[in-house]
This record gives C-alpha cells, sequence and structure tokens, in this order.
C-alpha cells in the first residue's frame, strides 16, 4: 500500500515537472532562437526505510531535461540587421554578466552607433564590439564581413562548441552561459544570412498534444492516490475503532 503510494506520488512529481518544461516551451514557441528542453525520464528502486543496501521494493520515476539545441526554421525578414547562422554555431554576445551566445540574430544599432541585441548587449566581432557608421547602408556577407560604402568595417564573430548540451545553460531570452565544462571555438567561416531570424525549434501542436498526454497521466496517477488515501483511513478509522 505504502509503496505504491510512494511511487504514484513520485509519477505525479515527474509529470508536473514535465508540465511546466511543456508550458515554458509552448509560451516560447514564437521567441526566435529559443531551445526547446526534452524531457527524459529514469527509474530507480529503493525500500521504504531509504537504505540502499536493503532488497529493494519501491519503484520510482524521475524527469530530468536538457536543451535541444536542433536548428529552428529560417525565415526572411528582409531587415538589414537581423541575421542568421546555418548551420552550427552560436552568436558572440558581451553582457554585463560577461560574455553569452545566441542563436537569435535580432540586432539594431544603439546610441553610440554599436552592433547590440534586441536588450542593448554587444554583439562581438572578431576585433571586439562592431561600431557602424550612422545613416549607411550596410551589407553583411556569408562569412560574416559588414561592409558599409563598399569598404569593410568588422566582421561578426561565430562560436562553436563540440557538445552545447554539457557547455552551455540558459540564460534567460535565448542567450547561453558558459558552464565550465566546455570550450568555445572560432567558426572561420561561418555561413550568415542577411535578412532573416531563425525561429524557435519548438513544434507548438506536437507540444500542445504531448501536454494534453501528460496531463491525463498526472490526472489519472492523481486519482490512484486519492483512492489509496482513502483505504489508509479506513484502515485508520477500523483500527482505532477496535482499539
Amino acid at each position: 500500500m505504502y509503496s505504491g503510494l510512494y511511487t504514484a506520488v513520485l509519477g505525479m512529481k515527474a509529470r508536473e515537472k514535465t508540465l511546466e518544461v511543456q508550458a515554458n516551451n509552448i509560451a516560447n514557441s514564437s521567441t526566435d532562437g529559443f531551445k526547446a528542453e526534452r524531457l527524459s525520464y529514469s527509474t530507480f528502486e529503493t525500500d521504504e526505510r531509504g537504505s540502499p543496501d536493503s532488497q529493494p521494493t519501491v519503484a520510482g520515476v524521475l524527469a530530468s531535461s536538457s536543451t535541444d539545441y536542433s536548428t529552428g526554421q529560417l525565415r526572411e525578414t528582409g531587415a538589414t540587421l537581423d541575421v542568421s547562422i546555418r548551420g552550427d554555431g552560436f552568436f558572440k554576445i558581451q553582457t554585463e554578466r560577461g560574455p553569452r551566445f545566441t542563436r537569435a540574430g535580432s540586432f539594431s544599432q544603439d546610441a553610440a552607433g554599436q552592433l547590440v541585441t534586441k536588450n542593448g548587449d554587444l554583439v562581438l566581432g572578431d576585433q571586439g564590439p562592431i561600431t557602424l557608421p550612422k545613416d549607411a547602408t550596410v551589407a553583411i556577407t556569408r562569412d560574416g564581413v559588414i561592409t558599409a560604402k563598399g569598404k569593410p568595417i568588422g566582421k561578426i564573430s561565430v562560436a562553436r562548441f563540440d557538445n552545447p548540451v554539457t557547455a552551455l545553460k540558459k540564460d534567460g531570452d535565448s542567450l547561453f552561459a558558459l558552464t565550465g565544462e566546455g570550450e568555445a571555438a572560432d567558426v572561420p567561416n561561418p555561413d550568415i544570412l542577411q535578412g532573416t531570424l531563425e525561429s524557435s525549434n519548438v513544434n507548438p501542436v506536437n507540444e500542445m498534444v504531448e501536454m494534453i498526454n501528460n496531463t491525463r497521466e498526472f490526472e489519472s496517477l492523481q486519482r490512484s492516490v486519492t483512492l489509496m488515501m482513502n483505504d489508509v483511513g479506513k484502515k485508520i478509522s477500523t483500527e482505532l475503532g477496535r482499539a
């Protein structure tokens, strides 16, 4: 009885975490450069006292998430300072919190003429921050070189990681921070497309279907817990009546 109750409660917790992840994915399905979280489940067994050396009698399920770095769909915007990366890589960003990386290439020019993200963080080039001439038509080549009035004024830096899942962690606003478990390597010849942006890699329809299925599983476990708790209450009442 108690082992079944414990297992059902753990199952509810796993599905509750799943619901949180799915809701966040759906909420960001229209956020440029957003990378979905994917859930994985692991099972374990232990005895009711929690001793690892005793005979396993209770099974449980745990849910953990990791970031899916697959590329989202590239869409044309026609904006001069919108750029996307085709293939691996991340734009280098300098924030007040330190270096960050992103796939969201919706850039603009600040009051000082520097290339910045939508939050005002500096976009880094091969020589540091990039300053654009004001009121000049800007062109960006496939390898990231920025030209104005026919002259090169900088090159957008792109970094890649052997395993971004372990090397990076989310830091909000489609930014990623280093975890310390991997190093960034410069991409000398990136494939950058001007006038385009990378959409979120979340499929909202699929995500909604999975969310509905997960909700049903949660409700089923919740009913099981209620039934088991009722049985426990009846047994306690019976025992007290005999005392």
